[in-house]
């Protein structure tokens, strides 16, 4: 295979993908270990936790492979490479680059399992709306490991992939591009779900309207993923470019980067709410005038009816008052009632 060679031998974009692919999976990091210390703190680490967690190890590992197939030659043009070291070396840098792509595809796609357990978690009790959430869910991961498949399928013999030079035989790259094109348009459908459903029934909450805005904002923030992957979608033709495979791809790697970490943090942030909650709480001191009158009144009385806001994000502070956390009624039953069911309490204070 001829390679373009009215290239600039010296261009790179090695750094670019470099920074931005442990820039973004830093961030992740971070949100995933602050995700994971705020439930382990309030004794409520569930499945969600396990999914995302899981999705984080993956997206280390996508993150590690395309950075060391940039030590190699990822992000310089393929002639630049072959000509400085060799077809051995294009080899190695296509074949570590291809092998990331299935932890890519897992990194962006188990987040949404973790994210539609918290919405169950969170909502009312809803069994039909649960069971159409985590098939949309579990189907979107199922035809993202189809793709993966179809990559490793598409030729024979597979090293084809990053060895253009062997006999055989390859399918026809609009067989994968259009079957790409599909994995994309049912993430975005997915992402733009599990936006939707638990804003919709946030904003009929009677709470405060900052209190409803914040909330809506961080059980929307699949909605950023959406876009990033409709974005990524505009390049998922370069995975097949055959002219020049190891610089024209660079696009479609950095958003595939910012995919994988950005629907990741889109599914930690809202149960960070209490451990953010907590924090500023904390620098407030004693002097804050509304812990003064809280500690000053004798009784609090608390009830479910709808004139009342509630928070369905309340710090641990305020799970000892309304005896309510993330999950809902703590004390309702094992089924966890959901934040529309709470039970009319009195809580005492000594003075």
């Amino acid at each position: 295979m001829a390679f373009d060679t009215n290239v600039d031998y010296d261009e790179t974009r090695a750094a670019e993908i470099n920074a931005v692919g442990w820039v973004f999976t830093g961030i992740a990091i971070a949100a995933v270990f602050l995700k994971i210390f705020t439930r382990v703190e309030s004794k409520r680490a569930g499945w969600d936790d396990f999914f995302i967690f899981f999705s984080m190890a993956l997206s280390i590992i996508a993150t590690a492979f395309v950075s060391y197939s940039v030590t190699l030659g990822l992000g310089r043009h393929a002639a630049a490479v072959v000509a400085q070291h060799g077809m051995e070396r294009y080899e190695q840098t296509a074949y570590w680059q291809i092998i990331a792509y299935p932890f890519n595809i897992g990194a962006f796609s188990f987040p949404n399992i973790s994210i539609a357990i918290l919405i169950v978690n969170l909502l009312d009790p809803n069994p039909l709306r649960a069971r159409l959430l985590y098939a949309m869910v579990i189907l979107q991961v199922m035809i993202a490991m189809i793709s993966v498949f179809l990559v490793f399928f598409q030729c024979n013999p597979t090293a084809m992939l990053w060895n253009p030079t062997l006999n055989g035989k390859c399918w026809s790259p609009d067989i994968f591009n259009g079957f790409s094109y599909w994995v994309s348009a049912y993430t975005t459908l997915t992402d733009i779900v599990l936006a939707v459903v638990p804003i919709m029934a946030f904003w009929k909450l009677h709470m405060r309207t900052s209190t409803k805005i914040s909330v809506c904002i961080m059980m929307g923030l699949t909605m950023l993923s959406a876009i990033v992957t409709i974005v990524k979608a505009t390049f998922l033709h370069l995975f097949t470019d055959h002219t020049d495979p190891l610089f024209n791809v660079v696009p479609l790697v950095l958003w595939g980067l910012i995919e994988q970490n950005v629907v990741i943090v889109a599914a930690c942030i809202p149960t960070l709410r209490p451990f953010f909650r907590k924090t500023f709480q904390s620098t407030k001191g004693s002097t804050d005038p509304a812990n003064s009158r809280s500690r000053s009144n004798s009784t609090f009385k608390l009830s479910s009816k709808p004139t009342h806001s509630r928070d369905p994000f309340a710090s641990e502070r305020d799970r000892k008052v309304t005896k309510m956390d993330i999950y809902g009624d703590e004390e309702s039953n094992s089924s966890r009632q959901g934040i529309w069911r709470t039970r009319e309490v009195t809580v005492e204070t000594a003075e």
